[in-house]
């Protein structure tokens, strides 16, 4: 008798519930980003749907549901847990600030609405930190080796490019502040500023991609350890 057998069938709901919650998260992903430029951008929204303001909260509420997800899976392992609540946190609060994409746009000149907007995009890159970090925590309780390399040192990568955003928001609303800045100041402040679509390719897209290949990947090993287990 097969004794890893038991236990593996033991783990296959759970396991089930965690690919299901990557799929999730690897399609929310883009859907999110997607939603959330146009939403501030366009009228669209309220072109194809007379509730617009609810596609903004539906993409966020996927981002939240897809962590939910994954609660099931060693729930007595206390730092996965933990990393896990640390995400599900950002991402109610990016869930109770994404209805501001709608109102923001219907009243741009509102400052409350603006500052709620920077808010959410200051949580959603908390919320990108955090789910690398769950998705390290992820592949060290599962049995692949090379899925555990590439997850600890892109996932690290991930964390660490996302970090620059919020020291970069800082030192524009900071410098601007200075009376009399120094030549070098004005030279950061206009290259920041003139480099902003490529800064946000490089610390936004590109943490992005690296977290949906990390996601796909940590589905395709669940299902090859599920399939592979009764070899």
């Amino acid at each position: 008798m097969d004794e890893s057998k038991p236990h593996t069938q033991d783990l296959l709901p759970s396991l089930a519930k965690i690919a299901r919650g990557t799929s999730i998260l690897f399609w929310g992903l883009p859907t999110t980003l997607i939603v959330a430029v146009m939403a501030t951008m366009s009228n669209w929204t309220d072109a194809a749907f007379p509730m617009g303001m609810l596609l903004p909260p539906v993409a966020f509420g996927m981002l939240w549901y897809g962590l939910l997800l994954f609660e099931v899976f060693q729930p007595q392992e206390r730092i996965w847990q933990n990393s896990l609540f640390q995400a599900k946190l950002w991402g109610l609060v990016n869930l109770g600030l994404s209805p501001f994409l709608h109102w923001h746009h219907r009243a741009p000149d509102e400052v409350y609405f603006r500052a709620a907007i920077w808010l959410l995009a200051l949580a959603f890159i908390f919320y990108l930190m955090a789910l690398n970090k769950v998705l390290a925590r992820l592949s060290a309780m599962l049995p692949d080796e090379t899925l555990r390399v590439e997850s600890q040192l892109f996932s690290k990568m991930n964390r660490m490019l996302l970090s620059m955003i919020p020291v970069g928001w800082g030192l524009m609303f900071v410098l601007p502040l200075i009376d009399d800045p120094p030549v070098f100041i004005l030279g950061l402040l206009k290259f920041i500023m003139n480099m902003r679509p490529w800064l946000f390719m490089a610390f936004v897209l590109v943490p992005l991609s690296m977290s949906m290949s990390l996601l796909w990947k940590t589905k395709e090993s669940i299902y090859a350890s599920v399939f592979n287990a009764g070899r």
